[in-house]
């Protein structure tokens, strides 16, 4: 009888894992909206920055520099750029602040405003997980994806660790290419 439950209960397990893989995004495909707020309150969307090639890091509180090495080389990158390529460019760093609750979430926002003075970016956060649920990204992870003038999914790396200097010079490419087609626009 037992064993009948477990069954049952690992081909529900089963047919949710095949949901969830069916309804994960494609590149090329329209990117889910977000909305993600700063340490100071002030608000970001998706929708608000149409027209920009979006370029976001998105991770846990404690896998910040999972990322580091592809992030020292995106800055180079942008740094690099005429003013023009900068300004059609939206660097989105965003925490999963999901775990902050009523007790904890004034020190998350402290957190994020000393990490964005750290940066020498806005650092967001995203409060409910909304944004790690629609793009179905790992929890206490450290992924990347750029999303392009169109508002189109171009590029996503659910795993920053896993990325090396020849993905590097790919998402260069990439960025290089979204920005030849917002300057079309």
């Amino acid at each position: 009888m037992i064993w009948h439950r477990m069954l049952g209960l690992g081909l529900v397990a089963a047919l949710w894992a095949g949901l969830a893989l069916a309804g994960s995004l494609a590149l090329g495909q329209a990117a889910p909206d977000f909305k993600v707020s700063a340490g100071e309150g002030q608000a970001l969307t998706l929708a608000g920055l149409k027209g920009k090639v979006v370029v976001v890091f998105y991770e846990g509180k404690d896998q910040v520099e999972y990322s580091r090495a592809l992030k020292n080389d995106l800055n180079r990158f942008f740094d690099d750029q005429p003013p023009e390529i900068q300004k059609l460019v939206k660097r989105v760093p965003v925490v999963d602040c999901s775990p902050a609750n009523w007790i904890t979430k004034g020190f998350w926002a402290d957190g994020l405003k000393e990490a964005s003075q750290k940066e020498g970016l806005t650092v967001y956060g995203d409060w409910e997980g909304d944004m790690r649920q629609a793009y179905g990204l790992p929890e206490d992870g450290s992924s990347f994806l750029v999303v392009g003038p169109g508002g189109k999914l171009r590029y996503l790396a659910p795993d920053t660790r896993k990325l090396g200097p020849a993905q590097y010079q790919k998402i260069r490419d990439l960025i290089t290419q979204a920005t030849t087609e917002a300057m079309a626009r």
